[in-house]
């Protein structure tokens, strides 16, 4: 067994003579042993290399792709819905906190037939959009590939970290109106509705589910519904 000395104050030493006198260890060291255990314990996966990087850890889990995402679930909700002719995109954004600034919005356009949203931490969110930027595409197939592989470089790569926001891209290439989440992980979601943000799985089952393609005024709605819990707090303002 590895030795492990430790210089401790005074004080702290009387008090662990007086934990051991009353309590259920036989001596010092076997108190600091017990307590180192209980605090690894405790700490989990932070004592294992595995939670530094973008490693598998022994029960099948990336630590790192988890706390991406994470931080995207603790972001600003943004919304969208499919309607007949298009996709419905909406967001919510904090207000300035100084009237002469001027308002960011969280809806990006990337070209005449894409739009494209982001929540989570919002330097990743516009990383991503100037890779697309960058990018052109025959179909929104080859867009959400591009964008998929963008985030899956992110979990396998060393010398990056994973991109801690989620997005939903609304597209009408080829004239069909589309609607993809993208998650930290690069794993894709196709509805025709969807939310993703902070309270967004409980949005999701109470109004999300039983939407039906229709007019632009019903998608509308329900995008103004999905993002009504932030607005009445008072902590955003809606951008559609």
């Amino acid at each position: 067994m590895t030795e492990i000395r430790l210089a401790v104050p005074a004080e702290i030493d009387r008090y662990l003579d007086a934990l051991v006198r009353t309590g259920p260890f036989g001596s010092k060291a076997e108190l600091v042993r017990a307590a180192i255990v209980s605090y690894a314990q405790e700490a989990g996966p932070l004592a294992h290399d595995f939670d530094k990087e973008n490693l598998f850890s022994p029960d099948g889990r990336i630590y790192q792709v988890e706390y991406a995402r994470e931080s995207a679930r603790r972001g600003l909700p943004i919304a969208g819905a499919v309607y007949d002719k298009g996709v419905v995109l909406g967001g919510n954004v904090f207000p300035a906190w100084n009237p002469t600034m001027k308002k960011g919005g969280k809806l990006v356009r990337i070209s005449p037939q894409i739009m494209v949203a982001a929540t989570g931490l919002v330097a990743d969110g516009r990383a991503v959009m100037r890779h697309l930027r960058s990018r052109t595409w025959k179909s929104t197939d080859e867009l959400i590939d591009d964008v998929s592989r963008l985030f899956f470089e992110h979990t396998v790569r060393r010398d990056v970290r994973p991109l801690g926001c989620g997005l939903l891209i609304a597209s009408v290439l080829g004239g069909e109106p589309r609607l993809i989440e993208v998650d930290a992980s690069g794993a894709l979601l196709e509805a025709e509705a969807d939310v993703v943000g902070a309270g967004a799985e409980e949005d999701r089952e109470e109004k999300v589910q039983g939407y039906r393609v229709g007019r632009l005024k019903e998608a509308e709605a329900l995008v103004g519904r999905l993002l009504q819990k932030e607005m009445e707090r008072e902590v955003a303002r809606l951008e559609v």
